[in-house]
């Protein structure tokens, strides 16, 4: 048995594993050993480093350093403002205060992380010290000036001029050395300079003022040589003040222009007056009935003013419109004789339609529309062109084969108005078959001859009073509202309906003319049928225009009050019309 232990335990297995816990032991009190020694040299005495100690000692000499800065700066400020308690300050005095500022700027240049409030002392100390150090200077500039405005009163530019220079120089210095103290005024130099610049400039501007007023007087007495040396002379003073003294009151560019204008009035102010000479001529030989000699110096006048307007285009006696007007007078003398012509066939034409002669009246219409074409494309500047005129003989001509209807038929239909010193009115309402030949048109909103003309304004209505004027030889216009009344006459004893067209017969719409009984004077339709404008007479041209008397598609309680209305002179209704009232005699 006992060999068979042994035997056990010599096998290969046994022998590895007693190899492998020796190794371990080994290992284990390998690392105790090691781990001892590291604990003893962590709480055990330590090496000492002299070079960080060193600079910590340094340190601590610094802060001490910043704090002996900052207490000698405020022991300086305090030292100053004990002087202050006692007494004004003087350049020694004013040392503390300097070496407050030194140690201050000092510490706080130096000092690692300064705080805000330390900077801020800083900047008031900068302050105070730049104010107590220009007080003098200040004072002294302050008082050049008050010494320089007294001698502007006193009439001494010269000596004021000098002194505000003085006072100007002295305030540039303080803004430049002393830019935190309160002296410190850009505003101020501008100020001096202002008042030194103009003392500078009033001679010269005030010399410049009376060679422009010597230069006025020569132009009155129209001495164009002197006017020209004097306003020149002007012109080259204001020149310099521009130049030299910007920024002055004296300095105006706008004056320089209007001297420059002025300049070139002169120049051309002769040639101006020549041509005043030549236009006056013209007049003259036009007042004594020299039509053709007028002309000729007008057309001169009119060559003389182009050439001046091209010669000086800034002359303020440049003018195109006056050149218009040369050439105007001029063919209106060459017309005269022609425009005299058209005058005396015009006024003969007037008498023969109002005579109802209407073959010469044609021939005449004929002369008149040759002469009157004649006057147009020969003469067509001439003011003896009439317009309206032209208006009228074009109208008469295209209308020539009527004209003896119209009058026929209008001299048939008028009665004289009761007191009314020979007018007439038309016995009925102006019919459409009237208003279409006479107006070429016919607005009505219900067509028929015999019917009044609707739907027409009151400026129409002018209109036509005008054309049938033309054809009569006679004025025509609207009744007045007393002209109308007087036409109708009483109404308490008629029976009303056999009179007018009101809602009650009319079917709401205008009849036929004279389709009932006339008024007492033999007029029909005065009330009912259509509204009828009146003459405005006591109105301004922009107010409304009245009509009256009513229209179909009122009742008759209500025409029977004749109504009076009132409408813009540019409205149209199918209610309203109109007649004419002509002066015969």
């Amino acid at each position: 048995m006992a060999n068979r232990y042994r035997k056990r335990n010599t096998s290969p297995l046994w022998r590895f594993l007693k190899k492998a816990f020796f190794v371990i032991a080994l290992l284990s009190l390998a690392c105790g050993v090691i781990f001892g020694f590291w604990l003893l040299s962590e709480i055990g005495p330590r090496d000492v480093d002299y070079a960080e100690l060193e600079l910590q000692l340094e340190q601590d000499d610094k802060s001490q350093h910043y704090r002996e800065r900052l207490r000698s700066s405020i022991k300086f400020e305090e030292a100053f403002d004990e002087i202050l308690v006692l007494r004004e300050p003087n350049e020694e005095d004013l040392l503390l205060l300097w070496r407050a500022l030194g140690a201050q700027r000092d510490f706080v240049e130096t000092a690692p992380n300064p705080d805000a409030e330390q900077i801020k002392r800083l900047e008031k100390l900068d302050k105070r010290y730049q104010n107590f150090a220009v007080r003098e200077q200040q004072e002294k500039t302050q008082e050049l000036e008050r010494q320089a405005a007294r001698l502007v009163g006193s009439g001494k530019p010269e000596d004021a001029y000098n002194l505000y220079l003085e006072a100007l120089e002295m305030q540039v210095k303080i803004n430049e050395y002393f830019p935190g103290s309160d002296a410190h005024d850009p505003a101020r130099v501008a100020r001096l300079r202002r008042s030194a610049g103009f003392l500078a400039a009033e001679p010269l501007y005030r010399e410049s003022i009376e060679y422009e007023r010597v230069a006025d007087a020569q132009l009155l007495i129209k001495d164009w040589a002197a006017a020209r040396e004097a306003i020149e002379k002007a012109l080259e003073l204001q020149e310099i003040l521009n130049r030299e003294h910007r920024g002055t009151q004296q300095a105006d560019v706008g004056r320089y222009s209007q001297l420059k204008k002025k300049l070139v009035g002169v120049l051309s102010g002769k040639d101006f007056n020549q041509i005043e000479q030549i236009s006056n001529l013209a007049d003259a030989r036009k007042v004594v009935g020299d039509n053709l000699a007028a002309a000729s110096y007008y057309d001169e006048a009119a060559r003389l003013q182009k050439l001046l307007n091209l010669k000086y285009p800034d002359s303020p006696y440049t003018s195109p419109e006056r050149v218009s007007d040369f050439q105007r007078k001029s063919q209106t003398a060459q017309s005269f004789k022609l425009g005299l012509e058209i005058e005396a066939n015009h006024e003969a034409l007037e008498k023969l339609l109002s005579s109802q002669k209407i073959r010469e009246a044609i021939e005449k219409i004929v002369d008149l529309r040759r002469d009157i074409t004649q006057m147009q494309e020969t003469y067509p500047l001439s003011s003896l062109n009439d317009a309206n005129l032209q208006i009228k003989i074009r109208y008469l001509n295209l209308l020539q084969n009527d004209l003896d209807f119209i009058q026929k038929h209008l001299s048939r239909r008028v009665r004289p108005l009761p007191d009314s010193d020979g007018w007439s009115m038309l016995t009925t309402e102006v019919t459409q078959g009237l208003y279409s030949i006479v107006m070429g048109t016919n607005p009505s909103r219900i067509k028929a001859d015999d019917h009044p003309v609707d739907s027409i304004s009151w400026r129409e209505a002018k209109t036509f009073c005008d054309r049938i004027s033309w054809i009569m030889g006679k004025p025509v216009r609207l009744p007045s509202e007393n002209e109308f009344r007087s036409a109708l006459g009483p109404l308490r004893y008629l029976v009303l309906e056999e009179y007018t067209w009101s809602e009650s017969d009319s079917g709401n719409k205008a009849q036929a003319v004279a389709s009932k009984k006339a008024f007492g004077e033999g007029y029909f339709d005065l009330l009912g049928n259509v509204s009828e404008w009146l003459e405005s007479m006591d109105r301004y041209d922009d107010e409304d225009a009245k009509h009256i008397g009513g229209h179909a598609q009122d009742s008759l309680e209500a025409i029977f009050t004749v109504p009076v209305r009132s409408s813009s002179r540019g409205e149209r209704n199918r209610m309203t019309g109109f007649r004419i009232v002509i002066r015969l005699n």
